[in-house]
């Protein structure tokens, strides 16, 4: 009885459909996870991994189709009924209160009081730093969440979730803001809690990750189920890349041959007290260069400090040999300075308004028409644009919000290619986004250098930084210990000025 028992999958979809105005985000989706394992749900934006996901918590409802926990037909009306029925959630997008502790988030709708009905603080905060020591963090369980970091943020949602004592646990983009570091943890609690029986839904685009960290595999496509991977380590990544875009993508770093010119920005001895010190690089005509660092070394600090975003102490900033004021992102749009902000919901992106609205917001003085928009301009200019980055919407007037999180993604990059900028600064461009967009995003970055443009890449991601950047300036504890060019540029050079040696 009891090995008929351990044979029935822990959960199984079975023919989900999922219907939203204008688009089937799900198309009659069936498969099976068995218990204990790291399943990979694979797909590129779109492909209706998260939609699939939120059917299973309780956020959606799905139009026909059922899912089956331990064989036992169910219904999950909300996010509390998911919780009850032990299954965890860690979105790529975090869902966090601001203004509370990081105490508070974790427990939240869970505090632990004493007999009085009181909270217990003394309690909360000793179980909250239990669960930051099981993965490897230091977080102070008083501080707000709103003086965390992005990354800092994520580890509190993989702590809250951990806390819950789920068996059935998704995990859908966890390590797109840790560092290596905090990804080796993370992955150590993984193995950890499978060897507990606990069942991981695993949702990434890094095709290293999939490979180190998963067993099985299913592929989605444009919402329809297109293949089951039944061991991820033996198929190659060329092959799931196919089976995830539906073809062979040619080459994952584009070959670039640009003729790099004089400089067209300078920054010198940039300084913002407590976060950088004496900041000095410059980039050129025709050049890509890359930020590279761990998590928090000073590397967005620099560039929301040049696109005047935050208010700089110290330090001078040139374009074309012309020193200009920075006393707001206005001023640098007007130099022709453009920022695609890590954390693109809340200062990228107006979620409540159009693609449209959203692609020309940096732009608005080109399409007035006296007091009005040139709406057959503007409509024309972001069509090409959404060709340009296939982003994929129904309808150009279509709210934001209710793109998926790469396609959001784009839409922030067609706002700079919009406004016409000269400089382009790009943090973590590729996060959150899947392998065939990251290549067409590579494929930008490449025409907009071929142009004579000058664009500087923050990435997390080593191999990218190495694939893309002709230098390297590396980062730690908010200096910059080593500038690199591309013959020099190692991930072991790297890592050493990271880790701050000289």
């Amino acid at each position: 009885m009891n090995e008929q028992k351990h044979e029935i999958p822990i959960l199984e979809f079975s023919h989900i459909t999922k219907q939203f105005p204008g688009v089937r985000a799900l198309d009659d989706v069936s498969f099976r996870i068995k218990r204990g394992e790291v399943h990979c749900l694979l797909g590129e934006n779109g492909a209706g991994k998260s939609t699939l996901m939120k059917i299973l918590t309780g956020v959606y409802h799905a139009d026909s189709g059922e899912v089956l926990i331990n064989g036992e037909k169910v219904v999950i009306e909300d996010i509390l009924q998911a919780q009850r029925r032990s299954i965890g959630t860690v979105f790529q997008e975090n869902s966090l209160i601001p203004h509370l502790s990081v105490a508070e988030n974790v427990f939240l709708t869970r505090e632990i009081k004493n007999k009085a009905g009181l909270i217990n603080w003394k309690k909360m905060h000793s179980e909250c730093e239990r669960w930051c020591a099981e993965l490897g963090v230091k977080l102070d369980p008083k501080t707000r969440v709103n003086q965390l970091s992005v990354a800092q943020q994520q580890v509190v949602e993989i702590v809250k979730m951990f806390s819950q004592d789920p068996q059935i646990v998704i995990l859908d983009e966890p390590t797109s803001s840790l560092s290596d570091n905090e990804i080796d943890n993370l992955f150590e609690i993984v193995k950890r809690m499978k060897k507990k029986g606990i069942t991981f839904i695993y949702i990434s685009h890094r095709m290293e990750e999939i490979r180190r960290i998963g067993n099985s595999g299913t592929v989605l496509r444009d919402g329809r189920f297109v293949a089951a991977i039944e061991d991820v380590k033996k198929i190659d990544i060329d092959e799931i890349i196919a089976l995830i875009v539906g073809r062979a993508l040619e080459e994952k770093f584009p070959k670039r041959d640009t003729a790099i010119g004089e400089v067209l920005m300078e920054v010198k001895e940039l300084t913002i007290p407590k976060l950088i010190t004496n900041i000095n690089f410059d980039v050129k005509k025709g050049e890509v260069l890359g930020f590279a660092g761990l998590v928090g070394s000073g590397r967005t600090t620099t560039a929301k400090a040049v696109f005047g975003a935050l208010k700089r102490t110290s330090g001078k900033v040139y374009v074309a040999g012309k020193e200009i004021g920075l006393k707001s992102p206005h001023d640098a749009i007007k130099n022709g300075i453009g920022l695609l902000p890590e954390n693109r919901k809340e200062e990228g992106l107006i979620l409540t308004k159009s693609v449209a609205w959203n692609t020309i917001f940096a732009s608005l003085e080109r399409y007035k028409k006296g007091c009005f928009i040139s709406t057959k301009n503007e409509k024309k200019d972001v069509e090409g644009y959404k060709k340009q980055l296939n982003i994929k919407t129904p309808s150009l007037n279509r709210a934001v919000k209710y793109l998926s999180g790469g396609n959001q993604q784009k839409v922030v990059f067609a706002k700079w290619l919009c406004a016409d900028s000269n400089i382009y600064i790009f943090d973590e461009p590729t996060r959150g986004i899947d392998v065939g967009a990251k290549s067409e995003i590579y494929h930008i970055i490449n025409l907009l250098v071929a142009k004579g443009n000058a664009v500087i890449v923050i990435s997390s991601e080593l191999p990218e930084i190495l694939g893309i950047c002709d230098r390297v300036a590396v980062f730690h504890e908010g200096r910059l210990t080593g500038v690199l060019d591309r013959k020099d540029a190692t991930q072991e050079a790297i890592m050493h000025y990271a880790l701050g040696g000289q």
